[in-house]
């Protein structure tokens, strides 16, 4: 929240992450109404009721209720309806989908719960972090440990690739790319990345100062690259994809009062998130000739 915001609301006895917190919310139900995903968003509620494991780290309760919850749940529904239209794109029954970069399981869950009957056969997860890997396991489905460039395509052999808000993490997302179109058997990747209008390099953590930066960092925690939609297509180009649909979920509803909170997200968090279905077109990363 802005400094002069801050100020006048501490000035009426307010508290301004409680007030930011409030706005959040009634902005994300809003934009989830706005965007069609409500009804969605109720489905996988039913299915996966606490999302409190989404994440290796814990929520202050406070804050899920108020924030982290509804910001996930409206997330998990777009991405979950795009999931559902890349089947459709894809064809086929019985298919094998491995989510890289899953945490939880809470997507394999979703899409048993609302994918056509026969639609899905398997949902593979795959995470550098033992605690994940274990908290997919105790859910009842498959879960592979290792880092996201290091998977084995020919153990798995998936029919869709699935990575949410993940490629953001890597150190060197084109080669990981470039590895699943060449060497997978998928045709086609289904990612999701923050929403940023500019393309910077590292997110929060490694912008702190030295004296405040945590003493250990994860790759789940730090952002190495936060680029614009037109930046990630260029890169997925490079890799050995090109883009078959995109969208865009936004934070905040587009339209009404609440419209002005945009700066806001934008600065605090994320205006939304980009979203693209990409299909393998190796034709500009055979150019190159040092891979």
């Amino acid at each position: 929240m802005m400094g002069a915001a801050k100020a006048l609301l501490r000035g009426l006895g307010l508290n301004p992450g409680a007030v930011y917190r409030n706005l959040s919310r009634r902005s994300i139900e809003a934009a989830t109404r706005e965007q069609g995903l409500a009804g969605l968003r109720d489905q996988l509620r039913a299915a996966v009721p606490d999302l409190r494991g989404q994440y290796t780290t814990s929520f202050d309760e406070a804050e899920y209720v108020r924030y982290w919850e509804p910001k996930m749940r409206g997330l998990h529904a777009w991405q979950v309806r795009f999931i559902l239209d890349a089947l459709d794109v894809v064809g086929g029954d019985n298919l094998v989908l491995a989510d890289i970069g899953d945490s939880s399981g809470n997507h394999a869950a979703y899409v048993r719960a609302v994918a056509p009957a026969g639609r899905v056969g398997r949902v593979v997860s795959v995470n550098l972090d033992p605690v994940a890997v274990d908290k997919v396991r105790a859910k009842g489905f498959e879960a592979v440990q290792c880092r996201a460039e290091e998977l084995d395509l020919e153990a798995i052999r998936p029919d869709l690739f699935l990575s949410f808000e993940m490629v953001e993490h890597l150190t060197d997302p084109v080669r990981f790319l470039h590895a699943l179109a060449s060497r997978g058997s998928a045709e086609h990747l289904l990612m999701t990345v923050p929403y940023r209008r500019d393309s910077r390099f590292g997110g929060h953590h490694l912008r702190l100062p030295d004296a405040v930066m945590p003493g250990g960092m994860t790759a789940e925690e730090v952002h190495v690259f936060e680029l614009n939609p037109a930046d990630w297509l260029l890169l997925a180009r490079f890799g050995g994809y090109r883009p078959v649909m995109t969208r865009t979920y936004w934070q905040y509803p587009r339209r009404g009062p609440l419209r002005a909170l945009a700066p806001v997200w934008r600065r605090l968090d994320f205006e939304g998130f980009f979203g693209v279905l990409l299909r393998r077109d190796l034709t500009v990363a055979n150019k190159y000739a040092d891979w």
